[in-house]
């Protein structure tokens, strides 16, 4: 029997409140955490870069979640157009 190792990983306070808010206003009824897990590193390389690093992406902080899962929830509004980075 295989054990796998345990793989820990903090975020900074206010994050998990932000990703749980996203979820939160989209109504889905199902636990987002299997969706957050398999997205987190790029969820934590994102929130790493500064504001101006972001903006040369497109992005502002309030992007990167809705970035992140853009496949998973259309937007009722049209996606926004980014510059391919």
């Amino acid at each position: 029997m295989s054990i796998e190792p345990l793989h820990l990983q903090f975020l900074r306070p206010g994050l998990r409140a932000r990703i749980d808010l996203f979820f939160a206003e989209k109504g889905q009824g199902f636990n987002a955490a299997s969706y957050v897990r398999a997205r987190l590193p790029s969820i934590l390389r994102l929130d790493a870069m500064s504001d101006a690093d972001l903006a040369a992406c497109g992005l502002t902080r309030d992007d990167i979640l809705p970035f992140v899962f853009e496949d998973c929830f259309a937007d009722p509004e049209g996606s926004k157009q980014r510059p391919m980075a």
